[in-house]
């Protein structure tokens, strides 16, 4: 096998990929077999009522939020359980919650680059990609 057809396949994986996810806070049942394919590129917004299971469903996706059953993958792996990896994909993931401050002088692309810009020194075009 080549490098070149490790990276078609990789390229074939799922960026974000949740099948048959459950999550339950004590006897409430938030995630009820959530499965959901996300590829690269792909632009997704998630909508519904308070307390529908939005946030707690992106959460999960960088393991703030442990699910109850289900499998959750990224790029076709398994989400990291803890130590170094689970850092990793954590650095790669952001999230914007329900009270969120952006600056009002700045773009949308501005405000989601600011913090890799500032908090991991990448320079604009890798913050941008």
């Amino acid at each position: 096998m080549t490098n070149r057809t490790i990276s078609v396949q990789k390229a074939a994986n799922p960026l974000v990929e949740l099948s048959h996810v459950e999550k339950h806070y004590g006897k409430l049942h938030v995630l009820k077999d959530i499965n959901l394919t996300v590829n690269k590129g792909e632009v997704l917004v998630i909508i519904g009522p308070s307390g529908s299971g939005k946030s707690t469903m992106c959460r999960t996706i960088n393991r703030l939020e442990t699910i109850d059953s289900g499998d959750i993958r990224i790029d076709g792996e398994p989400l990291p359980q803890e130590g170094k990896e689970l850092a990793a994909l954590r650095a790669e993931v952001g999230m914007v919650f329900q009270s969120f401050n952006l600056f009002a002088n700045k773009t949308i692309l501005e405000n989601v680059t600011l913090a890799p810009m500032k908090v991991r020194h990448m320079d604009q075009q890798s913050a941008e990609s």
